[in-house]
């Protein structure tokens, strides 16, 4: 008899995750510079996240856009109750979750789910079975609107071809283990490596694995559990997938992984003619895949193809609005494609590093400006997508600003601060500008929920607040992954992390919002 889990692991919950890729500011861009209209984010919209896991995403949209319907569904009650916990808190309205399968949600009825602007699955296509696949395919046929987004994202063959035998012995090493599966993912990768030192002439023979084994080790054991030791675990091609999401009138447009739209960028320099002269969309996508080695695919698909009109596409374009993020790039200035790192021109990507230092910059601002005022619009088009691809730059979230906007984020923010200093590990905080999250650590959560509760901005108060707070979540500080027993050590340790936050972290976090000016 079958199992309500279907095999999927369910005896741990999964890590709190954000994905920058399936926010609506992003997937809004991305769609725009592709050439197509996306759907507006000044009007109300609706947004659903098939597979919310712990609902961090679909919460950040819900406070950064309070004029949207949010709906996060998810079929593991555990992380249902944990995205509503967070939601009761921070007192958002505007977002429901809902713990529900992917075949309950194609069966409701027309009206228990209205029309919606944007639909994305994030890790989820390729760690459920054909038949769950289905019915979460089916969900976006009957829901998205037309002119809507639909974001899926899954494993790709290409890069995972050696992996698939040994994923399959982790999954067998672990059904006969009889601890919990967080703890028998361990004991697999121990069992690996015994296997490697013991001259198995597998690992030899496919010799990639050794940086993904790498790889591994580093990760959160419930990250592993979840990707790897589920029932189902099914990479794909992207001609499978184009051709279930085209029987829901989703035509693919291209990648939230925006550098990936640029051949350049995303292929060996000799696949760029190949791909050049490939006029089939399908053929061309599966090609770039082999050229990569591509091991994780982001599609971005609208429901009905409607190319914009030139005139309006440039205006649109000349409209955006991106700001700096806070993250410092190189020198030279470098991006992480499919293709290892590339390094971009000192005298293109320099100046809008700097011009966006002074403030949120439109496209128009930045190509009346040295150097893109003698150059081509796709060169300034194609450089602002890397430096947003790099996590150098964000589109900003039109009324990003706006006061419902900032009391909203401000809520998530200060409930995210109680959460971790009961013992929680939420590791992201809302940014009311981007219409996103980023990442902060432990110890930054509890120092922004001391300044957001209006605590003075001074290194020894909020020491003493952050070791009271980590001894009130049952935690210390630790240096080196080691718990400091030394009073005055940990104390002086709490000051100097207070003093580095308000001298790093804090001027950022007012530029992007979270803190006012």
């Amino acid at each position: 008899m079958a199992q309500w889990n279907h095999g999927y692991v369910t005896d741990v919950v999964y890590t709190s995750n954000f994905y920058r890729e399936t926010t609506p500011a992003w997937l809004a861009t991305t769609a725009l510079l592709l050439g197509h209209r996306p759907p507006s984010l000044s009007a109300p919209f609706r947004y659903a996240d098939l597979g919310c896991g712990n609902g961090f995403t679909a919460l950040t949209v819900a406070a950064t856009s309070p004029q949207a319907e949010v709906w996060g569904f998810d079929f593991n009650p555990a992380h249902i109750e944990t995205a509503r916990n967070l939601a009761d808190r921070a007192g958002l309205t505007n977002v429901h979750f809902a713990e529900a399968s992917f075949a309950e949600l194609a069966a409701l009825p027309p009206s228990g789910l209205p029309e919606l602007d944007f639909i994305v699955s994030h890790g989820v296509a390729s760690w459920i079975s054909p038949e769950n696949r289905h019915h979460m395919l089916e969900v976006i046929r009957q829901r998205l609107r037309p002119g809507g987004l639909a974001y899926v994202s899954y494993n790709v063959t290409t890069g995972w071809g050696s992996m698939v035998p040994l994923r399959a012995l982790m999954r067998m090493l672990t059904e006969y283990s009889p601890t919990r599966v967080d703890q028998a993912a361990i004991e697999a990768l121990d069992m690996i490596d015994r296997l490697k030192t013991a001259g198995a002439l597998f690992f030899p023979a496919n010799p990639t694995l050794d940086q993904r084994l790498n790889d591994l080790r580093r990760q959160d054991p419930r990250y592993l559990a979840h990707e790897f030791l589920n029932q189902d675990w099914h990479p794909l091609m992207f001609a499978e997938v184009e051709a279930e999401m085209a029987e829901c009138k989703c035509s693919y447009i291209g990648s939230a992984t925006l550098t990936e739209n640029i051949d350049a960028a995303s292929v060996p320099q000799a696949m760029v003619p190949v791909l050049a002269e490939t006029r089939d969309p399908v053929l061309r996508e599966t090609l770039r895949d082999f050229a990569c080695g591509q091991a994780f695919r982001r599609d971005l698909y609208r429901r009905g193809v409607a190319p914009l009109p030139s005139g309006e596409h440039r205006a649109m374009l000349d409209a955006l609005v991106i700001a700096a993020t806070g993250v410092t790039p190189p020198t030279p200035i470098t991006f992480s494609t499919a293709i290892g790192t590339i390094t971009g021109r000192q005298d293109i990507y320099q100046p809008i590093h700097d011009r966006l230092q002074l403030g949120p910059a439109s496209v128009r601002d930045l190509q009346s400006a040295p150097p893109f005022v003698d150059r081509q619009p796709v060169e300034l088009l194609q450089a602002v997508s890397l430096m947003i691809a790099g996590g150098y730059a964000h589109p900003v979230l039109p009324d990003g600003e706006a006061e419902g906007t900032r009391r909203s984020v401000l809520a998530v923010n200060r409930a995210v601060a109680e959460i971790n200093a009961g013992g929680g590990d939420l590791a992201q905080v809302v940014v009311p500008l981007l219409g996103s999250s980023i990442q902060l650590d432990l110890v930054e959560t509890l120092l922004l929920g001391e300044l957001l509760a209006n605590q003075p901005a001074e290194a020894d108060q909020l020491a003493s607040s952050l070791v009271a707070l980590l001894e009130r979540g049952g935690r210390t500080m630790q240096r080196d992954g080691k718990p400091l027993t030394d009073r005055a050590e940990a104390r002086q340790m709490a000051t100097d992390l207070a003093r580095q936050f308000l001298d790093n972290r804090v001027p950022v976090l007012r530029r992007l919002g979270v803190l006012d000016g």
